[in-house]
């Protein structure tokens, strides 16, 4: 097993962080777990504290290590959150915390692994743009949009971003009352969907060159060429408007991001119609929704028979098929990281 080097110091005040030389560091010996395993233990030079190996460790200072591990498969297997705490005999809120702290974790390791990606995927290509419908705790005066835009030909998710829908028209005269109510403590509910499509286009062009032209296919919603303009620039982008309606089999122009929502719908909780597994607040969907892209683009296969590539594969973004294991064995740092 190859000796495990620190590529930066953990605390994030630490000033070797902001220096462009190689990190500098020393080991220090070892210390030992209760099941009696050996860490190494290194003293930073530049701020004179010591860390172990455990510090960049997926389930530093976790009381559980292994229960993300075991959560893992109900995330992305349509189980609410109060039914994996039965399963798992743990508390609810245990789960609760592990799963933003996932989500987390899942969100910084797609964005790196995007960076890394190889020239297909930075080149530009087809990419493929839709929105879905789903709500917090009440259908009718919460709904919600989640804007999830993949690669036409590799099926890979390069975003998705949740926000806001007004309140449905047409009300019954007792959700009327309860809109009013609900409008003087949190005022008029707003649509958020220009925001989080270009959001969404953000990060597209976040990966592409400035010479990049990429080619954007969805449908007819006339929100989405004006947002293309203000992202791309005037001649930065072709769109193309494919009908939405017809039978929607494979023959559809559309149906690479049909079959990705239909994906979703069947494998996340939250996002089934009508059931009590929706978010209470949109908050909690959004840590679910990258555990599934993590799910969807590095471990499970573009199709289900055979032993196909992943989509992050076939895009340059990891160089096999992943596992839980592989994802959820280090770190992620970033700018939120505290000590």
């Amino acid at each position: 097993m190859p000796c495990f080097r620190p590529s930066q110091c953990p605390w994030t005040a630490c000033p070797s962080r902001n220096l462009p030389s190689t990190f500098q560091y020393q080991k220090r010996g070892f210390y030992r777990t209760s099941k009696n395993r050996r860490i190494q233990r290194f003293w930073c030079k530049s701020c004179r504290r010591s860390f172990s190996s455990q510090s960049f460790k997926f389930n530093y200072r976790l009381r559980y290590p292994r229960l993300h591990l075991d959560f893992w498969p109900f995330l992305i297997s349509k189980v609410t959150l109060r039914q994996s705490a039965r399963m798992l005999k743990v508390d609810r809120r245990t789960l609760a915390a592990r799963l933003w702290r996932m989500g987390e974790h899942a969100r910084e390791f797609h964005r790196q692994r995007c960076r890394e990606a190889s020239a297909l995927l930075k080149s530009g290509g087809v990419f493929q743009l839709d929105e879905l419908e789903t709500y917090e705790t009440d259908r009718r005066l919460q709904p919600l949009t989640v804007s999830v835009l993949i690669h036409r030909y590799r099926y890979f998710v390069i975003h998705a971003a949740v926000g806001t829908l007004p309140c449905r028209g047409s009300l019954a005269p007792h959700l009327r009352k309860k809109k009013v109510e609900r409008e003087k403590v949190f005022g008029k509910r707003r649509s958020e969907s220009r925001k989080i499509v270009t959001e969404t286009f953000q990060a597209l062009k976040d990966l592409l060159s400035k010479d990049d032209c990429p080619v954007v296919q969805s449908d007819g919603k006339k929100t989405y060429p004006r947002i293309m303009k203000s992202v791309f620039g005037q001649h930065g982008f072709e769109h193309r408007v494919e009908p939405s309606k017809g039978p929607r089999n494979r023959n559809h122009p559309l149906f690479p991001i049909n079959h990705t929502l239909a994906q979703m719908r069947d494998n996340i909780s939250r996002l089934v119609r009508r059931n009590w597994g929706v978010s209470k607040r949109r908050q909690w969907l959004v840590p679910h929704l990258w555990l599934w892209i993590l799910w969807r683009n590095y471990l499970r296969p573009i199709v289900a028979e055979g032993n196909p590539p992943t989509p992050g594969e076939l895009v340059g973004a990891s160089t096999g098929r992943l596992t839980a294991e592989d994802v959820f064995r280090w770190r992620i740092f970033s700018s939120r990281d505290l000590q």
